[in-house]
């Protein structure tokens, strides 16, 4: 037991702030993003947010949402999965907080990816049950400004890594 409290206490996290974004290898490490990063996200969440709305209202049938979320997700991930065909070991990788939204967004984790897949398909899974319960007009602004504050909220927060 001492041996592994001696072990833990040299234990050196990197500073979250100048990981490059392929480093990225916490949660946490997502609260570093620049704010036109997280203003990006949360515009595209709150777009798939009322698309799926629009979708929900016009399409039945058992499989609609499932198709919905596939091609959601394809749509999102597409660009991320051509642009790493154009990367190479001379890639610059830029740090967290340096990152540029359009020119960096190919360049994360790969778990990143997954993590922004995931939080994508809980709001379009929310957003399609609200409006096919209630397609109300001021549902779907309401469901609309918590995902994008959802989304763009870390970047107010203060936090320990800052």
């Amino acid at each position: 037991m001492a041996d592994w409290a001696e072990t833990e206490r040299e234990l050196v996290v990197p500073d979250a702030a100048e990981k490059r974004l392929d480093e990225m290898d916490r949660l946490s490490d997502l609260r570093q993003f620049p704010a036109e990063v997280r203003a990006g996200a949360a515009v595209n969440i709150a777009v798939t947010i009322a698309a799926t709305w629009w979708v929900a209202g016009r399409f039945v049938g058992p499989l609609v949402l499932l198709v919905w979320l596939v091609l959601v997700l394809l749509l999102n991930l597409t660009p991320v999965f051509l642009l790493r065909l154009t990367m190479n070991a001379a890639t610059p990788m830029p740090t967290v907080r340096s990152m540029d939204f359009v020119r960096d967004q190919h360049k994360f984790s790969d778990w990143v990816y997954v993590a922004a897949s995931a939080n994508m398909s809980f709001w379009v899974v929310v957003s399609w049950s609200l409006s096919r319960t209630w397609h109300a007009g001021w549902l779907l602004a309401v469901v609309m400004l918590v995902g994008g504050l959802h989304t763009f909220w870390p970047v107010v927060l203060p936090g320990r890594e800052r």
